[in-house]
């Protein structure tokens, strides 16, 4: 046989482990069978005698978090490392243990020989008529040996009463086909594969269903992977079984397979009851008579092709017939189901307080001899709720107010209309104080209790009087500024008058203070009246301020500077100043503008002169930036000082006020021709006599408008 394939067959699914930050497996190698047969036992199941043929390096248990196994903790079997698992694809996982084989796998695949078997086995009692486990295989021979001549499997081998020798119960689903990477791939032969090898597995095959690719996994070294199957036997109650799990090589010890098996799946059929009830009073479920039943639900983990009767018994205070309708003795899950229902209706009585219905479930088989209790459930039945209106009808002077009394179960859910005047509409008893006349119904129900709602009502009239009221805040206003100020009053009613009284005679009607045009005369309290009815009036005051708008601050500008000049004094610095970057709107400045001399233009800012709230015009505050001095210096590089009216100077120019304190002019031989300490130009003559043609050297001292002294050096030409 080629060393590139083997065939591993797996009686124990193996859990892969990978560690990285949002995926991890954790492999906890060489166990103990006990350790092993126990991770898997789970509900209505016994285990004994576990026996374990295996290296410790090839078995272990482990725990996952967001692995593509499917599976979050088990145990593994492998024909290699199980530790090697936890790691990402690709990366050849392949070791060879040295170990023996397994005669029962030799058979079961056809191979000439088996190497590196992992066998897990023991013996276990199951207490229904069912057992079953969940599991994942996986192999490196996966994608390069699909459909190859030499295909792997594992078996998950089961006998004892019933059951014909040793059954292999690890097939695919729906079939009869034993679990193989020939039998369950992506349907596409491999290199060393034709598809035959796969279609001969039996009808179907190969099944692409319950294939995962699991290539460039972080998680499963493994290229290959099934999805969670579920492997069954049919068995009899409390009868002992041997369940044998086993994975070994095919021909050579290379290219490992595993199988990861779900810790505690390995369950019998287990039934119990539960109990959804409409309410949950005190952390009980709980129903009230004459509303909504509660809803008893009988379930076994297993749909089966046969009914299953189970008989159940009652206690507790409350009477069967009297309290709650008759329950049968036993309720039975149809053939093909998994879950039956009973009904628990209350029925309404005269209140007699709480009562309480325990419901047990009997055991369908008994291993001890003894009748089994499986489960339990218990629940209240509580007195059909009532509420009813205990406050007559009632008169109120507006801005008065009465408590609401109701006799009614606290459980209830109250609900007042309309809220208006209520101090909270969904309350038992709030307190009202209507603005006018209202007739207030109650509504008390259960939401979800199936209860009809309670409901009553009764009529507040309401008779106007006065309110409170409050004529405003106290306010600082420029001149001119419109005053509009709309007071609180608390109730209000239509019938209520009003009336305003202030400085300078001021009167007004209206319930509104308007005072289109203030000026700083009118400063000063404005009292504000509501009179109503019997109940006399309410009187509230206003202080209001109109301060006199201050003058706009005088700035003389534009202000010059030259470019990269030193700022040393802002020239303008009074007091109460506020600065904006433009004519209009609120955008301020958090502090006086920097005077930044970096480049050239023209800067405008906007400042204006505050007092408390009131600010004056806005006045523009210009800057100037522009080229000083050294920037505007132009020295002739020639001259013709023939006397034809054309260049016959040697003048400097300069700009802003700049200018030529000195001019020294040197012939070839450092004679100085020239000496003047002023901006008068040379007219190219030495001692009244015309100097001869060539280069002169100059030497010009510039004093510019800062103060600052520029000297340049040069030539100049003389032509005639």
């Amino acid at each position: 046989m080629n060393s590139f394939y083997r065939l591993a067959l797996i009686a124990l699914p193996l859990f892969v482990c990978l560690s990285r930050s949002a995926a991890q497996l954790t492999v906890t190698t060489g166990q103990t069978a006990t350790a092993l047969a126990q991770n898997l036992a789970g509900a209505g199941v016994v285990v004994l005698n576990a026996n374990l043929t295996c290296s410790g390096l090839a078995n272990g248990s482990f725990t996952a978090v967001s692995s593509t196994l499917g599976i979050s903790d088990g145990i593994v079997l492998t024909t290699g490392h199980a530790a090697a698992v936890a790691g990402p694809e690709p990366g050849l996982t392949s070791f060879n243990n040295n170990t023996a084989g397994d005669p029962d796998l030799t058979a079961l695949s056809g191979a000439s020989t088996t190497r590196d078997a992992c066998i897990l086995q023991f013996d276990l009692v199951p207490k229904g008529d069912t057992v079953k486990f969940d599991y994942v295989f996986g192999s490196e021979e996966y994608i390069n040996s699909i459909c190859g001549p030499y295909n792997d499997a594992f078996a998950f081998f089961i006998s004892g009463p019933g059951i014909t020798g040793i059954q292999n119960i690890a097939r695919v689903p729906g079939t009869n086909i034993p679990v193989a990477v020939n039998s369950i791939n992506n349907g596409i032969p491999g290199p060393y594969g034709s598809l035959p090898n796969c279609t001969t597995m039996g009808p179907g095959a190969p099944f692409t269903a319950w294939y995962n690719n699991n290539q460039g996994s972080t998680t499963v070294a493994y290229r290959g992977l099934t999805t969670v199957l579920t492997a069954a036997q049919t068995v009899i109650p409390c009868d002992t079984y041997h369940l044998k799990l086993t994975v070994a090589d095919a021909v050579n010890g290379l290219y490992d397979s595993g199988v990861f098996i779900k810790a505690g799946s390995l369950q019998s059929t287990t039934y119990d009851v539960s109990l959804a009830a409409p309410v949950t009073i005190g952390g009980q479920p709980a129903i009230y008579k004459g509303c909504s039943p509660a809803i008893l639900t009988f379930s076994r983990s297993v749909a089966k092709p046969t009914p299953q009767v189970l008989t159940i018994t009652t206690t507790g205070s409350a009477i069967s017939g009297t309290d709650y309708t008759a329950l049968p003795a036993s309720v039975t899950i149809p053939a093909n189901a998994a879950q039956a229902t009973l009904t628990v209706t209350g029925i309404a009585t005269p209140p007699a307080g709480t009562k309480t219905l325990t419901l047990y479930l009997n055991a369908p088989y008994s291993c001890s001899g003894t009748p089994e209790l499986l489960d339990s459930v218990t629940l209240q039945l509580l007195d059909t709720p009532t509420a009813r209106v205990l406050t007559p009808d009632t008169v109120l002077c507006t801005g008065g107010q009465v408590q609401i009394r109701v006799a009614g179960d606290n459980s209830l859910q109250y609900s007042w209309t309309p809220a208006s005047g209520l101090s909270n509409a969904a309350v038992k008893e709030p307190l009202a104080a209507p603005l006018a006349t209202t007739t207030y119904t109650l509504t008390a129900a259960l939401p979800g209790s199936g209860c009809a709602p309670v409901s009553g009502s009764l009529t507040i009239a309401v008779q106007p009087v006065p309110g409170t009221t409050k004529a405003g805040e106290d306010m600082t206003i420029c001149e001119h500024t419109p005053v509009l100020l709309n007071p609180d009053i608390q109730p209000d009613d239509p019938a209520f008058t009003y009336s305003w009284s202030g400085p300078q005679g001021f009167s007004s009607f209206a319930r509104e203070l308007d005072i289109a045009d203030p000026v700083s005369a009118q400063s000063g309290y404005y009292y504000f009246t509501v009179s109503g009815g019997v109940c006399g009036s309410a009187t509230d005051s206003v202080k209001i301020d109109i301060v006199t708008f201050p003058s706009a601050p005088v700035v003389s500008g534009p202000f010059r500077y030259c470019l990269n000049e030193q700022v040393k004094n802002f020239p303008l610095n009074d007091k109460d100043l506020i600065w904006y970057p433009s004519a209009t709107g609120n955008d301020k400045l958090d502090k006086r503008p920097d005077i930044i001399t970096s480049s050239e233009g023209v800067f405008d800012f906007y400042v204006a002169r505050s007092l408390g709230r009131c600010e004056s015009e806005r006045v523009k505050f210009s800057v100037i930036v522009e080229r000083c001095c050294d920037d505007y210096i132009f020295i002739p590089s020639a001259f013709t000082p023939n006397n034809d009216g054309r260049n016959d100077l040697f003048e400097i120019a300069v700009r802003n006020g700049s200018k030529v304190t000195r001019t020294t002019i040197y012939n070839r031989w450092g004679q100085a021709v020239y000496d003047r300490s002023s901006d008068q130009p040379w007219n190219g003559s030495y001692q009244g006599q015309p100097v001869e043609l060539g280069n002169y050297y100059y030497l010009i001292e510039v004093t510019c408008k800062d103060g600052t002294l520029i000297r340049k050096k040069g030539e100049v030409l003389v032509v005639k």
